[in-house]
């Protein structure tokens, strides 16, 4: 058996597959730095600032019968812009950039062309990189948005005369935004005890009504994925955005009430309502987190081994789902700015744009909706088995497609996830 030696481990030399030979090769390495000497002290101190600059330099030649083919060819690679590959004898492959360089004749060395090359390691620049948290902004807008709707109802509040209202007319325009504040923020409703504690709150107390919503918000009771609770999910705190954007929509306009100051508590309090509301839907969505990347399926266990240990997999959004409610609010937001002045249309605005921005990163991290038609009727457990390789989705099939009987899926077009 033939021994291996170094020369056999050297790799033949090219530069951008021009090929050559070397004589000889160097690189600095180490570290650089600064050597201190100071007066009247004997010990130096030396002070590193990082490596070297790898540059390779090497004594190359072409010869041969066609060295000036061979010379034009690698004078060429060598002139070439960007980066090229080197196969170094004694390094291995990698791209370098061409530095200063120096071609050779000598009428002795007939046949033979020399090169003096430098040649530095090419490393992608690295620039830092910034990417949004679009949850914390949407936190912070819905913040915004609330400091804005107490100060507009405070000033509304205050150009009201409260002895020209009229207790009836005002309880009678107000009695839907009522029902949605029993609705939506029932401790405020058990507090004003009733629609004539309300009307009561607005004409007498209105500073009170002011503090009741602005302690509500205060306790921050909307972080459905970190309280542990088992009805956490994307899905559920969708469909509390989706009732919230309803609600926003329902108090949009109000019956005409008797009386200007009348009508203005009136409209006072509905867009302190439909603010809350607002914040209340802003403060779910922040809490909507974007979901990590899903990490591939090995295997896939049997339909009975599920029945006994179901699959347990990360929850992820349905993009659908996250981008008709991103457009639902971007409307609902953009009438309630229609009737706003100038400082609180640029609050809602930025929620708008902030809410908007993190739905639409959260669907980015979801999964598509996608047509599936079974070719026949089925359990709805069979068919998520097929579908998604886990049985325990059978109820994403029957709440999303409405089936009536889950044992019995028809062959029609079923919405289902793309995986």
């Amino acid at each position: 058996m033939t021994e291996t030696t170094w020369r056999d481990s050297l790799l033949p030399a090219s530069f951008r597959g021009v090929a050559f030979e070397v004589d000889r090769t160097s690189m600095p390495t180490g570290q650089r730095g600064q050597l201190h000497e100071f007066v009247q002290r004997d010990e130096p101190y030396f002070e590193q600032l990082g490596k070297r600059a790898q540059v390779h330099k090497l004594t190359a030649f072409v010869i041969g019968p066609d060295c000036f083919e061979r010379r034009d060819k690698l004078l060429e690679a060598l002139e070439t812009q960007g980066a090229g590959e080197l196969v170094h004898p004694w390094f291995g492959r990698m791209l370098v950039k061409v530095g200063e360089c120096e071609v050779s004749h000598e009428r002795a060395e007939g046949g033979m062309v020399r090169f003096d090359l430098q040649l530095y390691p090419d490393q992608p620049r690295k620039y830092p990189g910034a990417k949004p948290n679009t949850q914390q902004r949407a936190a912070k807008a819905s913040e915004g948005l609330l400091d804005s709707a107490l100060g507009r109802y405070s000033s509304a509040i205050d150009r009201v005369d409260a002895a020209r209202i009229n207790l009836n007319s005002l309880r009678s325009s107000v009695s839907g935004v009522f029902a949605t504040v029993q609705q939506q923020f029932s401790p405020i409703a058990n507090a004003v005890n009733g629609v004539i504690g309300f009307v009561q709150a607005i004409v007498n107390a209105p500073d009170s009504l002011r503090s009741m919503f602005s302690s509500y918000f205060a306790g921050g009771s909307f972080n459905l994925f970190s309280s542990g609770s088992s009805g956490s999910s994307y899905r559920r705190s969708l469909s509390l955005a989706n009732q919230q954007v309803e609600a926003v929509r329902a108090i949009d306009t109000l019956p005409p009430a008797g009386g200007a100051d009348t009508s203005a508590a009136a409209q006072a309090t509905a867009n302190l309502v439909q603010d809350a509301l607002l914040v209340q839907v802003g403060n779910i969505v922040a809490d909507l987190p974007v979901a990590p990347p899903a990490s591939p399926v090995t295997s896939v266990p049997p339909l009975d081994q599920q029945e006994q240990q179901p699959v347990e997999r990360p929850e992820v959004p349905v993009a659908d789902d996250v981008l008709e409610l991103r457009d639902d609010l971007n409307d609902a937001i953009w009438q309630a700015a229609l009737k706003a002045d100038h400082a609180h249309y640029q609050a809602l605005t930025n929620v708008r744009h902030a809410l908007n921005d993190h739905l639409t990163a959260v669907a980015a991290s979801g999964v598509r909706l996608v047509d599936v038609t079974p070719e026949q009727t089925l359990p709805a457990l069979v068919l998520a088995y097929r579908r998604f390789g886990d049985a325990t989705r059978e109820g994403e099939v029957v709440q999303r497609n409405r089936v009536r009987h889950p044992g019995f899926v028809p062959p029609r077009s079923l919405k289902l996830a793309k995986e």
